[in-house]
């Protein structure tokens, strides 16, 4: 049990606050303040709008971090974890609780995330004139406010009942997501009440590459759900086996090319090795064809599948069990340093070429994309979701030139999709995760009173709202950006 002592004055209302995702993607924070003043924040993730804004970035947060007695982590991703430096910083001191391996994946990624704003902020500095260097967005954290974030992680494992305080309890569960990604029930005991929330966190699909299932809620009151995919349906059929298998056999064997795939450094770029290793332990890929994976954020948060092989689920752990590693193989490279970067910017032969960032929005997969955009030989390969006005979104788009980099390129390469390793539930995966939670909470004898419809944009919350008043679960709510509600 923690013993930290709540620093607020008495309130007659327990609250929940949404702080960030709402009605958009990215910067998901929620907070529970109980009757007697503990505060609960749910998230502290980087808000992608907010990081572009100079003058929104001074105003992360509308509360004061010192009154926040608890984060609870649901996963590492930034739009997740991204502002815990910042909120250290500004002076919360109580303990980030989280799965071990969701620690471990969201130090690299906060360590990464410092080192790419201090790089970016030189840059403006260095292009900003001498009388306007004062209006540079700074960086939101450094290193050393990273370096404290992470002394006070505390770590919790999956389905283990956690006594924070006297009436508040805390469990962690399986979300299918991304290797120690959590839902969180939040167990409130007072004025002689009992209130089960439930936050989904982002949740998995069914069968995904490498983590298991998610789990569904064994009773909430109040069920606080993504819907990212809301109103739109996956539209790969095959196992991704199959589907990365045609790009390779097109691009790289048949044509000779090379097949770039842009992939998030942590959980994609995993998924796609793996399954690369896959069809070569099958013989489906010609040994001469080589693999090269250039981000150094993947070869760090790599081994960390590795030593957290019990997450994994029975695809992985068989393949683990018959071929040893399931990331390492002949004919793969791992890319670390700059002079092995630049070397491959000048190796043409056919392979394939792994690299971060998955949005093609700043990385070093630009200069892979630079490189092979004027060649109709090549494949660029966009393997998740890329947010409107990024790299990744214009290609998309069919436009016959592109800029990057501050250069005009022609389009000639093929510009392919694949929805196969989306991380997200689509809209009929979603509508059955929030009945099948209904059902647990009706079988249990106390049906869920409401449910809040988050991460995502308006169109899509707006769709699974309707979904789910169609099938009369429960009273439904797209809450605003700080909309507050009582319990």
């Amino acid at each position: 049990m923690l013993n930290n002592e709540p620093n607020k004055g008495l309130r007659k209302k327990m609250k929940l606050k949404f702080l960030g995702a709402a009605k958009q993607v990215t910067g998901s924070m929620y907070m529970v303040r109980l009757d007697n003043g503990y505060t609960i924040l749910v998230d502290c993730g980087m808000d992608y709008e907010v990081k572009k804004n100079p003058i929104e970035r001074a105003n992360l947060f509308p509360f004061d971090p010192v009154d926040v007695d608890l984060v609870l982590l649901t996963h590492a991703h930034i739009d997740h974890s991204g502002n815990l430096p910042a909120l250290v910083n500004h002076g919360f001191r109580g303990h980030i609780m989280c799965t071990p391996a969701t620690a471990e994946l969201t130090g690299y990624l906060l360590y990464d995330s410092a080192n790419i704003q201090f790089h970016d902020y030189r840059k403006s500095l260095g292009r900003a004139k001498k009388t306007r260097r004062d209006q540079v967005a700074k960086p939101l954290f450094s290193e050393k406010n990273v370096k404290q974030t992470v002394e006070q992680f505390l770590t919790v494992n999956y389905n283990e009942d956690f006594q924070i305080t006297e009436n508040i309890h805390v469990r962690f569960l399986e979300a299918g997501h991304l290797l120690g990604a959590a839902s969180i029930l939040v167990t409130v005991n007072e004025n002689n009440k009992t209130t089960k929330i439930g936050f989904s966190g982002d949740l998995g699909r069914a069968n995904s590459k490498l983590v298991k299932d998610g789990e569904i809620f064994e009773q909430a009151d109040y069920l606080i759900t993504e819907s990212t995919y809301g109103g739109r349906k996956h539209f790969a059929i095959g196992t991704a086996e199959e589907e990365l298998l045609q790009y390779i056999q097109k691009t790289c064997i048949e044509f000779r090319g090379r097949l770039i795939i842009p992939a998030f450094s942590v959980g994609r770029t995993q998924a796609v090795v793996f399954t690369i290793n896959q069809l070569k332990k099958k013989g489906l890929i010609p040994n001469w064809l080589k693999v090269f994976v250039d981000s150094p954020l993947a070869i760090k948060s790599t081994p960390v599948y590795e030593r957290h092989s019990y997450l994994l689920n029975e695809e992985a752990l068989a393949f683990q069990k018959e071929h040893g590693s399931l990331f390492h193989f002949d004919g793969i490279t791992y890319l670390e340093g700059m002079d092995e970067h630049d070397e491959l910017l000048n190796y043409f032969d056919p392979c394939i070429i792994i690299s971060a960032a998955g949005m093609v929005e700043g990385g070093r997969i630009q200069e892979h994309v630079m490189n092979n955009i004027d060649n109709p030989y090549s494949t660029i390969l966009i393997a998740g979701f890329c947010a409107e006005g990024t790299l990744g979104h214009r290609l998309l788009q069919g436009q016959s030139t592109i800029r990057i980099k501050n250069t005009d390129k022609n389009v000639y390469a093929q510009i392919a999709k694949t929805d196969v390793y989306s991380s997200h539930p689509d809209h009929e995966e979603v509508l059955s995760y929030i009945k099948r939670s209904a059902e647990n909470s009706r079988k249990a004898g106390k049906p869920i009173q409401k449910i809040f419809l988050v991460h995502g944009e308006e169109p899509q919350l707006m769709a699974m709202k309707n979904a789910v008043e169609g099938e009369g679960i429960a009273s439904v709510v797209v809450p605003d950006m700080e909309q507050e509600f009582n319990f």
